[in-house]
C-alpha cells in the first residue's frame, strides 16, 4: 500500500502516533467567562481503519492542584482515504483548570496497513568514535547491518544502526568492553496528549466544527508561517545550527529533518 502525505509534518503540527491514527492538539485559549475551544488535527496512520471503537475522552486538570473534571468523550471523525481533518471542540472551563488531557482510542484492525510514516522514537544506538575504536587495535573489522537496522527504521520511526566490531587476539577484554555499544531509551510515548489552557479571545462555538483539511488529489496546504525557534530574516542573528537540541529531555536532531516541528519528537516539550 503506498503511503499518503504526512500533511501535519508539511504544515508544522508535529503529530503524536496512538493505535491507528496520528494527532495534533493545540494549546486551549480560554476566553474572560470560562468559553474555550481546543483544536485538534487528525490523520490515519494506518488502514483500513476499524469500524467502531475509536473515541477521544477529554479532561480538564489543575497542574499544580487535585481539581480534574471530564470534559467529554466523543467519536472520531472518519479519516479514510487518507483524509486529515482540524476539529475545534467547545469547553467550559473553570479557572482553576490549566491544562487539557487528550485519551485517544484507535485500535488497530486485524488487516491494517501502514499509510503513514510513524510518529514514535524507540530505543536507539550510539556506535563508538572511530578514534576511540583505533585505541583499540589499528586493524580493527567493522561489520554494519543496514538491512536489518533499516527495516526496523521504517516500523518503528526511529533510526537505529545495528554492528559487530571484531578485534585481533591482541585485544583485552576490560578495552573492548569500553567501546561497547551505548544504548540510549527514548522517552516512552504518554497514553495522552496535554494541552495548556492559556488566556485569550475565542471565537465561540455551540457545537463541534470539523474541516476537511486534505484529501488524496487536493493540493498539500501552505506551509504555516515559521515557527516560534526560527527568527525572521531581519531579527536573525547568528546562522540557523546545524542540530535543534531539547533541553528537557536531552534529545537533538538535524534542523534539516525538524525545520517545522514546534515540539520535541521524544517528549513534546517546546524546543529550541
Amino acid at each position: 500500500m503506498d503511503y499518503y502525505a504526512d500533511v501535519l509534518d508539511h504544515i508544522g503540527r508535529t503529530p503524536r502516533e496512538f493505535g491507528a491514527i496520528h494527532l495534533h492538539v493545540e494549546p486551549v485559549t480560554r476566553g474572560p467567562t470560562g468559553e474555550a475551544v481546543a483544536v485538534l488535527w487528525l490523520q490515519a496512520a494506518f488502514e483500513p481503519l476499524a469500524s467502531r471503537g475509536h473515541s477521544l475522552l477529554v479532561m480538564g486538570r489543575q497542574k499544580q492542584g487535585p481539581a480534574q473534571r471530564m470534559l467529554g468523550q466523543f467519536p472520531l471523525p472518519s479519516l479514510e482515504g487518507g483524509r486529515v481533518v482540524r476539529w475545534r471542540l467547545p469547553f467550559s472551563l473553570p479557572p482553576e483548570v490549566d491544562e487539557l488531557h487528550f485519551q485517544v482510542s484507535a485500535k488497530l484492525h486485524p488487516k491494517a496497513e501502514r499509510v503513514r510514516p510513524a510518529w514514535k522514537l524507540f530505543d536507539t544506538f550510539e556506535i563508538p568514535k572511530e578514534s576511540d575504536m583505533k585505541t583499540v587495535s589499528s586493524s580493527p573489522d567493522i561489520e554494519f547491518d543496514l538491512a536489518g537496522s533499516l527495516v526496523g527504521s521504517v516500523l518503528s520511526g526511529g533510526l537505529s544502526l545495528s554492528f559487530g566490531v571484531g578485534f585481533g587476539s591482541s585485544q583485552s577484554p576490560s578495552l573492548a568492553s569500553a567501546t561497547a555499544v551505548k544504548r540510549h531509551a527514548a522517552a516512552q510515548a504518554p497514553d495522552f496528549l496535554t494541552a495548556a489552557v492559556v488566556e485569550g479571545v475565542v471565537q465561540a462555538l455551540s457545537e463541534p466544527h470539523l474541516e476537511t483539511v486534505w484529501t488524496p488529489g487536493m493540493p498539500l496546504p501552505e506551509a504555516t508561517v515559521s515557527p516560534v525557534w526560527q527568527q525572521t530574516p531581519a531579527e536573525q542573528a547568528p546562522p540557523r545550527k546545524a542540530t535543534r537540541t531539547c533541553y528537557a529531555c536531552g534529545f537533538e536532531g538535524r534542523s534539516a529533518d525538524y525545520e517545522r516541528s514546534t515540539l520535541c519528537p521524544q517528549c513534546d516539550a517546546p524546543w529550541g
